[in-house]
């Protein structure tokens, strides 16, 4: 395989990849706002399920990253002193430490195992740490275009 077509599918995964954590965080944040009128328990399952595929979809991001960094175009030192990748994966883990708040919540309640599992001042707020979630996320891509031509 040609060093180009490798870099550039490795683009489109790690695209792909964060595509899919949007997907995932719109599924939370949705739910998280339709809990507010129904909390009950099937509810906090859907929630946990999307919850699996939102870890996933982060762990995707970060696998596709690095073979991006690793196994493309140029060579990983270049990146490694490129402020944008860093400020790029700060980013990433201000989602990540959310996203673990996030989990924990629901941890909690799911212990709870009362219906509603949770009161609507919860839901607001776990849906606000998903869309401070959604909001970061939106800069990734920005930087990793910038990291990507050379900026």
């Amino acid at each position: 395989m040609s060093p180009m077509l490798r870099a550039a599918l490795l683009g489109y995964a790690h695209v792909s990849a964060i595509l899919l954590l949007s997907v995932f965080i719109s599924a939370q944040t949705a739910l998280l706002h339709a809990a507010v009128f129904d909390a009950h328990a099937a509810l906090l399952q859907r929630l946990r399920r999307i919850e699996v595929w939102l870890w996933g979809s982060f762990a995707a991001v970060a696998a596709t990253g690095a073979a991006h960094v690793f196994l493309g175009l140029r060579a990983w030192q270049s990146f490694a002193l490129d402020w944008l990748l860093w400020v790029k994966l700060a980013l990433f883990a201000l989602m990540l430490a959310m996203a673990v708040a996030g989990s924990r919540t629901l941890r909690a309640w799911q212990r709870r195992g009362a219906t509603p599992f949770a009161s609507t001042a919860e839901l607001r707020a776990q849906r606000r740490w998903v869309m401070w979630q959604a909001h970061v996320m939106v800069l990734l891509p920005l930087f990793g275009m910038l990291l990507a031509h050379g900026y």
